[in-house]
């Protein structure tokens, strides 16, 4: 009968999970803060390969490794792909053509790296952005700036269980948030 992978067998996974990252992050030239996500993503990868585990075939240990390397092969293809489709010039390289000009004079200050990199800048959509923002600043209430900015980080009920303010209160001044922001013009998101 086949046991079940226990947690020291889970340890050493993990040890190797970390190892596979650093090597992912060292051949790739990544920087270090990216290690750990690169273990949560070899590491999610195994436990989805987990299922398909045979131990009469061989250790946890050997399947764990094969399955690393064949998602930090998939990872580093993804990486490279990535870097081939940025902007293979410097701001500061001549264009073509141009007598003396560059890239960066070409980019407009307001435009940014975005540009840079190919990605679309609308000074119209940008324009429309600050000025919702700014209508929806107008529309709320100073006193409930204090409930906006705890709403960002927690849900209604993780800031209810904080006893702030009663959990029935919280959804009374949401409710009358969301029909201020809706007159004027800013509709609900969800």
């Amino acid at each position: 009968m086949a046991r079940s992978p226990c947690f020291p067998d889970l340890a050493s996974i993990h040890s190797l999970a970390e190892q596979e990252a650093r090597r992912l992050c060292r051949n790739l030239g990544l920087p270090a803060q990216e290690r750990e996500d690169l273990r949560q993503d070899l590491l999610a990868d195994f436990l989805a390969r987990l299922p398909a585990f045979n131990p009469a075939k061989g250790a946890l240990e050997a399947f764990a490794r094969v399955c690393f390397r064949h998602a930090a092969a998939r990872i580093a293809h993804r990486v490279q792909r990535e870097r081939a489709n940025r902007h293979p010039l410097s701001l500061d390289d001549v264009l073509p053509g141009s007598d003396g000009l560059t890239l960066g004079d070409t980019i407009g200050e307001a435009d940014g790296y975005t540009a840079w990199c190919g990605q679309p800048t609308d000074a119209i959509a940008g324009l429309e952005r600050r000025l919702g923002l700014e209508r929806a600043a107008a529309a709320i209430d100073p006193e409930d700036h204090a409930l906006c900015a705890a709403l960002s980080v927690h849900t209604p009920h993780e800031f209810g269980e904080q006893k702030t303010m009663p959990r029935a209160r919280i959804y009374r001044r949401l409710r009358e948030l969301r029909l201020r922001l809706l007159a004027a013009g800013i509709p609900s998101v969800a």
